[in-house]
């Protein structure tokens, strides 16, 4: 039998090493975690990942901006760090080590909370050989997998985080953190549709001419068919909630333990909605051992792809994985599986966008990239890669050039040398804006608000046929006043074997006063053309900039 001094004795044993803890903290005061400082820091810097200071304009004679920056609202406006960053290693470990320095680093406090490393390699990794990238040991998670599980990887990792949202790649590339921070801008959205993938030119084409519509024989389907396929490594935000109803589907389907583990070629055609994808500002790192290596690296992708598309003709037929199976009528129309989109009156939008570049913002364009008579309508899904060769023959080559050379991101690369050029000339209701993605008043308070264009002659021509307005909610827009005033300046864009002399076009659009109450307001900033012009788009950069 247990007697009181035993009973006093023990509690003893526990209270006094705790209350003797409580007093060291009161006096000492709590040890912080030390975290060794990144080694990565100055490549990174090197390699213009570090935020900095950037032009406001590329005239020699600008002594009367040097008071002007450039605007950047979501840099400026700090939040609750609510993204996991997902991180797959297999061949490619120094590349791991500079990716997670970059989103340890102070610049994305606010936007990445974890950084998950889901290593798929046979060589375990522990915290020790990620100490030294700057990430504290409360941040990094390390998974060493039993198996190489490929790319449903991302997704059980994603669907386990704490965080509502995830950032996904691979460890061949690098993602600006200004890029990041607009990724999850733009997925937090309420009218967000789905994933945000970035894509490089020639992936970005694939994506577009891959896009198909397949309309219902008849009502005993459920749904149309819309979509398309896209990747994910090269940079991708999702919802938690969107990997969980993924992997909800590939279990719902019975898919195989082959195609759970391609699941990239899945994920986006299963969605029964057109991928939304950006341009991106993407770094190649290179080194290791790809995964799709020559022609049976394609083939494979290729099967895989057309595997996705089969399931989805009969999801949108019946909601199930096989619409020969048996079942009645009434448990047809009772299906309801998880993730895909099974909605008649889903109708894609059709916008490009590209990320930019050292600050936080999307350009958008209505202008178009490819010829009118490229089409997307099939007689079915699996008819996806047929429709991407047919759109391919109508783009041509000349079409494919412009397209992988002369990209939007281009105008918002911070490279004066590089130019977005639009297939064909510039038409009535051409639209190029920016979106800053929150209100620019959330910075701080502007006395003027400028909307700066690099561009050729020709192209400062048709700026001149423009409205410049503003919006703060993308539906209702206000005109901006004044007109483009455009100066020399020596920077010179290379389009094919030329070099095009750039001039330099601002218009105000904001003026702000605190002495007369007046506040510069606004999130969206575009020029749309009133008329039909002779002459190609070519704009080198476009900007804001404020004072």
């Amino acid at each position: 039998m247990i007697t009181r001094q035993q009973i006093f004795r023990a509690l003893q044993t526990i209270a006094v090493p705790l209350l003797l803890a409580y007093v060291v903290r009161q006096f000492v005061g709590e040890q912080k975690e030390q975290t060794p400082p990144s080694l990565y820091t100055p490549l990174l810097a090197d390699i213009d990942f570090v935020p900095r200071r950037l032009p406001v304009s590329y005239r020699a004679d600008n002594a009367e901006l040097q008071a002007f920056e450039r605007i950047s609202v979501a840099q400026n406006v700090t939040g609750q760090a609510d993204t996991t960053a997902v991180i797959l290693n297999w061949s490619r470990f120094p590349n791991v080590l500079l990716i997670a320095s970059l989103l340890c680093g102070p610049w994305l406090d606010d936007t990445i909370a974890q950084v998950y490393i889901w290593n798929n390699h046979f060589k375990r990794l522990t915290y020790e050989d990620l100490k030294n990238t700057g990430c504290p040991r409360s941040k990094l998670r390390i998974h060493n997998a039993p198996a190489n599980l490929l790319f449903q990887a991302r997704f059980l990792a994603c669907a386990q985080v704490n965080t509502p949202y995830c950032f996904i790649q691979d460890d061949d590339y690098l993602v600006r953190s200004e890029i990041i921070q607009t990724l999850r801008a733009r997925i937090a959205e309420t009218d967000a549709p789905g994933a945000i993938h970035l894509l490089p030119p020639q992936e970005h084409l694939s994506t577009s001419l891959r896009e198909i519509h397949v309309q219902a024989l008849d009502a005993s389907h459920l749904s149309d068919v819309h979509t398309s396929f896209a990747w994910l490594g090269h940079g991708t935000i999702l919802r938690r909630s969107e990997a969980q109803q993924f992997l909800s589907l590939m279990r719902y389907l019975n898919a195989s333990s082959d195609e759970m583990k391609m699941a990239d070629n899945f994920f986006t055609i299963l969605s029964n909605r057109v991928p939304e994808v950006w341009f991106d500002q993407g770094f190649e790192l290179g080194g290791g051992q790809p995964f799709t290596v020559g022609s049976e690296g394609d083939e494979r992708n290729k099967n895989y792809t057309l595997r996705a598309t089969r399931y989805l003709e009969s999801l949108a037929h019946c909601g199930r994985a096989s619409c020969d199976a048996p079942g009645s009528d009434t448990e047809q129309s009772r299906a309801s599986p998880p993730y895909v989109t099974l909605d008649r009156s889903y109708v894609p939008v059709q916008r490009t966008r590209a990320a930019c570049r050292g600050t936080a913002c999307v350009l958008d364009t209505s202008i178009r990239l490819v010829p009118d008579d490229v089409t997307h309508v099939a007689t079915n899904a699996s008819d996806i890669l047929t429709i991407e060769r047919r759109n391919a023959e109508v783009l041509g080559d000349s079409g494919k050039h412009n397209y992988l050379q002369y990209p939007p991101s281009n105008a918002v690369d911070l490279k004066a040398e590089t130019a977005f050029r639009s297939l064909s000339h510039a038409v009535q209701g051409d639209t190029i804006s920016l979106d800053v993605l929150t209100d620019i008043s959330e910075a701080r308070e502007w006395t003027a608000v400028e909307l700066v264009w690099l561009v050729d002659s020709a192209t400062e021509g048709i700026l001149k046929a423009c409205t410049f307005e503003w919006s703060s909610d993308n539906v209702t827009w206000h005109a901006a006043e004044q007109r483009p005033i455009c100066y020399d300046t020596s920077r010179e864009a290379a389009i094919e074997d030329r070099q095009l002399p750039l001039r330099e076009c601002s218009v105000q659009m904001l003026l702000g006063s605190s002495a007369l109450h007046l506040r510069a307001t606004g999130r969206y900033f575009r020029a749309q053309l009133r008329q039909d012009m002779s002459e190609r788009w070519v704009v080198s950069e476009v900007w804001l900039r404020g004072l």
